[in-house]
């Protein structure tokens, strides 16, 4: 998500084209249904991510977008299973979110200039504060290097395992770069909020634009086995886009809703980010609660997860 001093910019609901997918590889994912996880999370939809033991967290980015809205302070926990709990506060605008291999989580603060550690015991502690404008989606390397999205400044930051933060690329392309992701190439992509783009980033630094989602509005997205999964925010679907730029549809009609069912009749409300369990068995999402009403209200947060099967 992005900062309040932005969002009056934000063109909520356009049609840009986009490409078809013309062929899956054997490794590609489809959508068998969508179900309800948790149905009120108190808090704004923020990042989402799945620990090892496939328990996922969610941030509370702050009840509302723009002037009146306030900043999260939270990350939750929920079970498999449904079960929710206060997993850590402290936080200041919870947004983008990942884990490291020894199960401590990476925080943006999207209101505090930082990214937070947080131990698999709540504690929390900040990583790292400079070279982070309005940080939102983060990702983090074999070698524990994060990559973080600077929505405020259009660039993406790389911080090393000890915490030392150079820019690694701005460019006019990052349209306030909301969620990051890598593949096994080292390539970086990041969906725009922005607009519908997805940017790719070649180990060198190099920005191109992938490919082109329909509302203009990008949430998160994540990568598996050679797609990525991107999050159309307003046009509240989710999509699969191919290394090569082919794009198609997931789930979700367009309708904003809570519908559950075959994915391509339920319904999505703003969904923000998302992330796949350990077995890539379910692809969690997070959305806006209402279903109607003043799109800048985030709050409370609902967790859905799509079922997958291997074509």
């Amino acid at each position: 998500m992005i900062r309040s001093s932005l969002i009056l910019a934000l063109v909520l609901i356009s049609s840009p084209a986009w490409s078809q997918e013309s062929a899956a590889t054997p490794e590609a994912l489809s959508a068998v249904r969508v179900e309800t996880l948790a149905d009120e999370v108190d808090g704004g939809s923020g990042g989402i991510a799945v620990d090892a033991d496939g328990n996922v967290f969610t941030a509370d980015f702050g009840s509302r977008l723009g002037p009146g809205g306030t900043g999260g302070h939270r990350v939750y926990r929920i079970t498999p299973q449904g079960e929710v709990s206060l997993f850590c506060e402290g936080i200041r605008g919870a947004s983008g979110n990942c884990f490291d291999a020894e199960g401590n989580l990476f925080q943006s603060n999207i209101g505090g200039n930082m990214i937070s550690r947080v131990t698999p015991d709540g504690e929390v502690t900040t990583f790292c504060d400079e070279g982070v404008v309005n940080p939102v989606g983060i990702i983090i390397d074999e070698e524990g290097t994060l990559f973080v999205g600077n929505c405020g400044s259009g660039s993406i930051q790389r911080i090393s395992a000890d915490g030392e933060s150079t820019q690694f690329v701005k460019s006019n392309l990052l349209k306030c770069p909301n969620g990051i992701t890598r593949d096994e190439a080292g390539n970086l992509y990041v969906a725009n909020f922005y607009n519908g783009d997805i940017v790719k980033i070649t180990p060198d630094a190099e920005a191109s634009v992938l490919a082109t989602l329909p509302g203009n509005n990008n949430g998160h997205l994540t990568y598996r086995a050679g797609y990525l999964y991107v999050v159309a925010r307003t046009a509240n679907q989710i999509y699969r886009v191919s290394l090569t730029g082919d794009v198609s549809l997931f789930a979700g009609s367009g309708t904003r809703g809570k519908d559950d069912g075959e994915p391509e009749s339920a319904t999505f409300s703003l969904p923000n980010d998302l992330a796949f369990s350990p077995d890539g068995q379910f692809l969690y999402v997070n959305e806006v609660g209402p279903i109607d009403g003043d799109p800048r209200t985030l709050a409370p947060t609902r967790v859905r997860r799509i079922v997958v099967a291997q074509e």
